[in-house]
């Protein structure tokens, strides 16, 4: 009998960290206390204040972050377990739109419902739910103009189903509404508004395994980024494809460059691990990504956020680092 043994992620001590393309430097900095460790989790920042939402875990609570003081308080326990996913801030709430909501790797269930953290009233919410063959984790998710917007991601666990689907939430009318899938199919992948366009880029194709080799996925990365055009409502290819795929990076809209964030991946030569690799990409004028300054330290299943002209990253999986901020500044 063949025998599989899984390496999963080390789980880190929860870690923040910005940027500002003035200098274009990462800083490492320390908060007043730990909350404690998270991955595959989802990170927003709400009126002036950031929220690093679930993680591959048990039920969590929400966790606060104050850049005024550096300090962590806690929040609302989360109504479900839910991890792999793009936590999007829109108004005074935090939405997970899809997200799996057990352990039971590699096929893991994805979320009944869409949730929200009401960050007033320190509440959770639970919403509408996707139709059940839309229902996925690994998703991109971004806001325009009100709306949730929810693209690619994998139906079933880390197993089979990764999709183009492209799905919209209305929080005034609590309704979801199916739109044109995108060209390519991804999943552990992210989605930014730049404008009046939607973005989906990098991530992987996890249904593909080697008929020995059922971890193969890794270096089934997706290096095409896909643009929707909410003004034609139609899709596009960009010719900027990404310089080196992952799977759970994360990717911010700053300045209206692209920025895309660490990850895992694998190569013929290298096993899966987390990278420092950070890019960016001015979707207007650019023709093709420019490597920014590298993390300090290896990350993937992080969570990002944009705050006062920064880039705010929280938790992820990589080097036993501790507790830290990453800044742009």
């Amino acid at each position: 009998m063949k025998k599989w043994i899984i390496v999963l992620p080390v789980l880190l001590l929860i870690c923040v960290g910005f940027y500002s393309v003035k200098e274009g430097e990462w800083t490492l900095m320390n908060s007043t206390n730990a909350p404690g460790s998270r991955n595959e989790c989802g990170f927003a920042a709400v009126n002036g204040k950031l929220y690093l939402v679930g993680g591959d875990a048990p039920a969590m609570a929400v966790q606060i972050y104050d850049p005024a003081t550096s300090s962590w308080t806690k929040g609302a326990m989360a109504l479900s377990i839910m991890h792999h996913f793009q936590a999007v801030g829109l108004g005074d709430k935090v939405y997970v739109l899809d997200a799996f909501s057990d352990r039971n790797y590699p096929n893991q269930i994805p979320l009944a419902n869409t949730y929200s953290y009401d960050t007033k009233a320190d509440t959770w919410q639970q919403l509408a739910a996707l139709p059940e063959n839309r229902r996925r984790g690994g998703a991109g998710a971004a806001v325009y103009k009100g709306k949730l917007y929810l693209v690619c991601g994998i139906l079933h666990g880390h197993n089979t189903g990764t999709s183009g689907l492209f799905d919209v939430y209305d929080p005034a009318t609590n309704t979801w509404a199916s739109l044109p899938d995108a060209p390519h199919i991804r999943d552990h992948s992210m989605a930014v508004v730049v404008k009046d366009k939607l973005y989906a880029v990098g991530g992987r194709n996890t249904s593909l395994h080697d008929a020995n080799n059922f971890m193969s996925f890794f270096d089934k990365v997706v290096l095409d980024v896909d643009c929707y055009d909410f003004k034609t409502g139609k899709w596009n290819t960009l010719a900027a494809k990404l310089p080196m795929g992952t799977g759970g990076a994360t990717c911010v809209n700053l300045d209206n460059k692209i920025f895309y964030i660490g990850g895992e991946r694998a190569t013929a030569t290298k096993p899966n691990g987390p990278q420092k690799d950070v890019y960016y990409l001015d979707p207007e004028t650019g023709k093709e990504w420019q490597v920014a300054p590298s993390l300090n330290k290896a990350r993937n299943g992080v969570g990002g956020a944009v705050l006062d002209d920064k880039i705010y990253i929280a938790g992820g999986a990589g080097d036993d680092i501790g507790l830290e901020v990453f800044g742009w500044k």
